[in-house]
């Protein structure tokens, strides 16, 4: 298409484009433009779903054409024309534009904050393009990814189907369940719930593999939690389908690989796209299928700008399209759990796993108070490793806690040093010799002495990733050990090379964080320990004893993949947990339903629906004050509608981690026993809020992930 410039227009129209703005600066993020002269572009219609460039105060921005009007509040002298439409995203269908409303209106958002974070960075910036003095509009950070787009095939890519591995007996009943279920005409979602190594990918990979084969044009997603997992699945499924068929889409793509992929999948070009949580936002117009690994993770939540449930999403995705969606874990989520119970979700269960004689690990707790400890690891889990080394299998420690040390402490005043910008303490890393913030991101040299009381003597107190890496170096000098965690693997490529030699045998010892604890299967890691998780059994979050039992089964599940047996040491102050029982009987169900049952007696979630007030201000009376006035407008919707009275409004109270980048914190938790009632009165008490004038932070939250 020719693009012009236009400068002031006589419209009988005006276009509604959303722009990524706050909802506290505009409810809506929705303002009304001018249509500029195009060559094809002649109704309203044509323009609905078009990405443009507009002029956005004193900066070219992107918006997204949402709809229009015969009318409008801005007065024409002021009405701006949009600048230029963009030939290098594709046109937004009806389709999609409803799971962006939906979106908005659900999660309480402006439709350009749900909109534009879709877009790859180079399309989602007005400089990330040119524009000639005619009004012609060119890539440009973007151009050779382009240029090279321009050269592929514009129809769906050609499978190359190869051959799934043989099914056992249990594997091809729940299969053929899953393919009963998805012609069902009313498609409701499925959870794959099988313990670890019981073989779900491949029952993903043959499913998908009919769905692709019966379509030649079907495209399906794949979601997965976490970045790490996207190589070794990447590989399989291009193994499976074809390289040319498949594509990726994370993060930490380079800017051009992000876009290719982008195109790809966003024209039906790619036929199976791999992802973690933003790719459900990507548009699919040929999607038939969905499948959300790992459902129960904690990383589909998204934490910045919009909070939303990258699952939650794709389910509410598929029931707008009627097409299948699989849901699959060893530890699902209670919330899919108890669905899955209660009928609405279809469930789908495998007890064994799919290597012949192979057997979940076993499991033993160690009481560290009863046992001599060295440098954090306790002589019988000692024993276990050197049995390990000696059969010439591999062992992980596992250490959710990355640096060296997690506390640098005085001993003579018994000061810490801590973030000046957050309620945290700087973690000593040796490899940098620096203190960091994990929360801000701040660092600091580490100090020659305590700043309370001058002493010199300062003493890194705990045990982090580089610490127990240091003390295995020395305890197993013979040992071939790699430690894995983000401080590791933030060199492109560096991730794969050290997943690639531990599946070839070439490591003895793993000390690895979660990024370790799911979705890998390396048959020669036999032998497992687990440091440092008591802080999750008595974490003030109602879901953290949850997160824990999920986390915790995920790294057991390592061990013992293969024909050889698995063994598991839990290292624990606290053995007579109730938890522990459970698991080391790798019984989720007796867990889930414990734990529903207490969540059923105090009306929370999947039982209650709740929204969270969160205020940011210099100072916590600053923040407070404004989610006590939020709260009080909060009352008044209440009061004077009959149909929100089972709606609580708790207390506004400061954050657990009450200082974070400078900003001191307050929530205000919102609760309804009745999701409907909460979705009726969320609009209304935002409305009031932005009506509140304030230069401080806020959000809400629906459905927040910790409380």
């Amino acid at each position: 298409m020719d693009f012009i410039l236009a400068s002031q227009l006589s419209v009988p129209w005006v276009l509604h484009i959303a722009h990524d703005i706050p909802v506290n600066v505009s409810a809506t993020g929705v303002f009304d433009y001018a249509p500029c002269a195009a060559a094809d572009l002649h109704t309203p219609e044509d323009w609905l779903g078009r990405a443009v460039l507009m002029d956005f105060g004193r900066q070219t921005v992107v918006g997204w054409v949402v709809g229009h009007s015969e009318h409008t509040d801005v007065p024409l002298d002021k009405l701006k024309s949009v600048t230029a439409v963009l030939p290098f995203v594709p046109r937004a269908d009806a389709t999609w534009l409803h799971l962006i409303r939906f979106m908005a209106r659900y999660y309480q958002r402006g439709l350009g904050e749900v909109a534009l974070p879709a877009l790859p960075a180079a399309l989602r910036t007005g400089s990330g393009f040119k524009l000639d003095a005619d009004g012609t509009v060119g890539m440009g950070t973007g151009k050779q990814a382009w240029k090279k787009w321009q050269t592929m095939a514009a129809q769906p890519a050609p499978l190359d189907l190869s051959a799934g591995l043989a099914l056992t007996e249990a594997q091809q009943q729940v299969l053929q369940a899953l393919h009963v279920a998805a012609s069902e005409p009313k498609k409701s979602p499925q959870l794959l719930f099988g313990i670890t190594g019981s073989g779900k990918t491949e029952i993903y990979l043959q499913y998908l593999a009919q769905i692709l084969s019966s379509n030649d044009s079907a495209q399906v997603l794949v979601l997965v939690p976490e970045i790490n997992l996207t190589p070794q699945l990447s590989n399989r499924l291009a193994a499976r389908f074809g390289a040319d068929a498949v594509v990726s889409l994370h993060s930490k793509l380079t800017e051009s690989t992000r876009l290719l992929n982008y195109w790809r999948a966003s024209s039906g070009h790619a036929r199976v796209i791999l992802g973690t949580r933003l790719s459900i936002l990507t548009m699919l117009p040929k999607l038939t299928a969905i499948v959300v690994d790992e459902e129960h993770d904690t990383s589909y939540r998204q934490q910045e700008g919009v909070r939303y449930s990258a699952r939650d999403v794709a389910i509410y995705r598929a029931h707008q399209l009627n097409i299948p969606i699989i849901l699959g874990s060893a530890t699902p989520s209670l919330e899919t759990w108890h669905a899955a119970q209660s009928g609405k979700y279809g469930l789908h269960v495998l007890t064994d796993r799919a290597v012949a004689g192979a057997k979940p690990p076993a499991v033993r707790l160690i009481d560290i108070n009863k046992v001599h400890m060295s440098d954090g690891i306790s002589a019988p889990l000692r024993v276990a490793m050197d049995a390990a080394l000696d059969d010439q299998k591999t062992s992980l420690l596992f250490q959710n806690r990355r640096g060296y040390a997690p506390v640098l402490y005085c001993g003579h005043c018994a000061a810490t040093v801590d973030c000046t910008a957050c309620s945290a303490h700087m973690v000593y890393h040796q490899t940098t010799r620096m203190l960091h913030c994990h929360h801000c991101g701040a660092q600091k040299r580490v100090p020659k002495t305590c700043a309370s009381c001058g002493n010199a003597d300062l003493s890194p107190i705990g045990q982090g990733t580089q610490r127990l890496e240091e003390t295995l170096r020395k305890d197993f000098p013979n040992a071939r050990i790699r430690r894995i965690d983000a401080d590791i693997t933030r060199k492109k490529g560096e991730l794969e090379t050290q997943l690639a030699d531990i599946a070839a045998g070439e490591v003895d010892i793993i000390v690895g964080t979660q990024m370790l604890a799911k979705g890998h299967d390396w048959p020669n890691l036999t032998t497992i320990g687990v440091l440092d998780v008591d802080g999750g059994l008595f974490a003030q979050d109602y879901r953290a004893p949850e997160r824990l039992f999920a986390q915790l089964q995920q790294v057991i599940g390592r061990a013992g993949r293969g024909v050889h047996a698995g063994h598991v040491t839990i290292q624990t102050g606290f053995p007579e947990h109730p938890m522990w029982r459970h698991l080391l009987a790798h019984d989720f169900e007796a867990f889930a339903k414990e734990e529903l049952e207490v969540r059923a007696q105090l009306g929370l979630p999947p039982f209650a629906a709740q929204a969270l007030l969160h205020v940011a201000a210099p100072k916590i009376t600053q923040a407070i004050e404004f989610a006590n006035a939020a709260r009080t407008a909060a009352l008044a919707i209440v009061a004077n509608n009959d149909a929100f009275k089972t709606i609580t409004i708790n207390a506004a109270v400061p954050m657990q981690m009450l200082r974070k980048n400078a900003q001191e914190r307050a929530q205000l938790l919102i609760e309804s026993p009745q999701r409907s009632k909460l979705q009726m009165f969320l609009p209304l008490w935002q409305k009031s809020l932005v009506g509140i004038k304030t230069r401080l932070t806020w959000l809400i939250e629906v459905d927040p992930s910790e409380i």
